[in-house]
């Protein structure tokens, strides 16, 4: 999300950050909602969608903007801006038809060229966009991000209701991708960075614009010319710092809806007051280790399976998150998988793991020299004492400032890295293709590998479920056994939900449509 990137620690968890691990509050009476919803969302990161650095600024941009499609709270999709589209035989072009008469916030009008405009605007190497690799299944998106020709792009308006787009491959996704909030349209003000875009004279497509901006707190109000109506609730207050804890404030009435960790959920579901309101959603984020593929000793896939090899995932992950941590084996997070065991990891080998190291030409793991493992992300120690003791390896471990860390992934990636990443879009896709593809803006460690991506085409083109799942558990096979990344956990989804609000089904996604949420009578 942008980059959908949510660091445990940095901006993308700021949800967590929030969340002071407090023992239970003195018992206060929930009380039920009506008026405005007050939702505890974090700093405000930017009010433009192709600037989206987090979940954060991905619920927000949910809320601001519109795009062809939208995903209900189950996680399927249906049209919004779009009235209909179809698909030609071979899967490789789609050809979307607008409803009439969609105007922005302000009243002007909405139409075909102002989807195009949007999408060229994310493919732009001036904008420089952070979640381009959105769209980089469109036939020439990732020439254009490398500076070749805009009018090569395979995104044409034939009038102003109709949006003709040829992929580069086939792609049944291709609407979630629609739905996700940096493909959403924004006005003709746009221009390369996100300055102008400011809470005065805010203009949108979605269903809530926004009204003023009070101290930490964003005030929205719903938009009487969205596509799917004015919103049932009026105005949403987007509560940007506590003062105390969340599940706190949420118990004494300061807030309506939040986010919460594991720790909270594993006692707020025995409280009498509070567990009522506990809600949980699936998984749509997987913590991992990635490598820089570029350059020894990780440039050999022997090295890296052997690193992998010698952690025993289902206990360290236990030992540095708590029992209630879930041990990854894949990349895509449990919501996503095709068959129930799909994503269990693989038994730690140690010693085969010593000798695959030595089969790559390291008799002794001295001999790959002093390894450098960033710990800006997760908590990297238990791995780190794990390589060095297993495999005699020398670790030294950085840590840098967060945004230096965004620049290093893009530019000189350290050895090993690490990353919490969240699902754009509700397909293993989401998970396979941006990070990992070769022109993949994402793939930060470089990895290229050809069966890899003729594998993945086949999954994506694969419309049968059973056959789909056989496709999926193929290309997952062959990144287990070339070792790009190591999964290492996956984490859960809790939320607080005040008493009386309709509409947030079972969070399926992660994150809610304000739009289509209300209060009872």
């Amino acid at each position: 999300m942008r980059r959908l990137i949510a660091w445990l620690g940095a901006a993308g968890g700021v949800l967590l950050i929030l969340v002071t691990l407090l023992p239970p509050p003195a018992e206060v009476e929930a009380q039920a909602g009506e008026g405005a919803l007050r939702y505890l969302g974090g700093d405000i990161g930017t009010l433009d969608p192709a600037f989206i650095g987090d979940a954060s600024d991905v619920q927000l941009m949910l809320q601001l903007y519109a795009g062809l499609t939208r995903l209900d709270e189950e996680g399927a999709v249906y049209p919004s801006l779009a009235d209909s589209w179809t698909v030609s035989d071979d899967g490789l072009t789609y050809t979307f038809t607008l409803r009439d008469g969609l105007t922005f916030s302000d009243g002007s009008p909405l139409a075909a060229d102002d989807v195009r405009r949007s999408w060229l605007r994310l493919l732009d190497p001036e904008v420089g966009a952070l979640a381009p690799g959105m769209l980089t299944v469109v036939r020439g998106a990732s020439d254009r991000l490398q500076g070749g020709a805009e009018d090569a792009v395979g995104i044409t308006v034939t009038d102003a209701r109709t949006l003709v787009v040829e992929l580069a491959h086939p792609a049944g996704y291709f609407t979630s991708i629609t739905a996700t909030p940096s493909t959403f349209v924004v006005p003709r003000e746009a221009g390369l960075d996100d300055a102008w875009q400011t809470p005065d004279g805010f203009v949108g497509s979605g269903p809530y614009t926004v009204d003023a901006l009070e101290g930490e707190d964003l005030v929205l109000r719903s938009n009487e010319r969205y596509v799917g109506g004015a919103p049932p609730i009026d105005e949403v207050r987007w509560i940007g710092r506590l003062d105390g804890d969340a599940v706190s404030a949420f118990a004494d009435g300061q807030i309506d809806l939040t986010g919460i960790g594991s720790f909270d959920a594993s006692w707020i579901r025995y409280d009498r007051n509070l567990g009522p309101s506990l809600q949980a959603g699936a998984a749509l984020s997987v913590q991992y280790f990635a490598f820089d593929t570029t350059r020894p000793p990780f440039d050999d896939e022997r090295v890296r399976r052997a690193f992998t090899l010698a952690l025993d995932r289902q206990r360290l992950v236990e030992l540095a998150a708590g029992s209630g941590a879930v041990a990854a084996g894949s990349v895509v997070p449990p919501a996503l998988w095709p068959t129930e065991t799909f994503g269990e990891p693989d038994a730690a080998d140690p010693g085969e793991a010593r000798r695959l190291l030595a089969e790559a030409g390291y008799a002794s793991g001295s001999d790959l020299g002093t390894i450098t493992v960033n710990g800006t992300g997760l908590g990297v120690e238990p791995a780190v004492a794990v390589w060095e003791q297993e495999l005699g390896v020398e670790i030294e471990v950085e840590v840098m400032d967060f945004a230096d860390y965004l620049v290093a992934l893009r530019t000189t990636p350290p050895q090993v890295y690490t990353i919490n990443w969240i699902a754009d879009y509700p397909s293993p896709h989401a998970l396979y293709g941006l990070l990992l593809l070769p022109d993949a803006p994402d793939n930060d460690g470089r990895w290229i590998d050809d069966e890899f991506v003729t594998l993945l085409q086949a999954a994506a083109t694969e419309e049968d479920p059973d056959a789909q799942a056989e496709a999926y558990t193929a290309v997952d096979a062959r990144v287990r056994d070339q070792a790009p990344l190591v999964p290492w956990s996956y984490d859960e989804n809790w939320w607080l939900v005040r008493d009386g609000m309709r509409g947030t089904g079972s969070l399926t996604i992660g994150l809610l449509d304000f739009g289509r949420l209300s209060w009872d009578g």
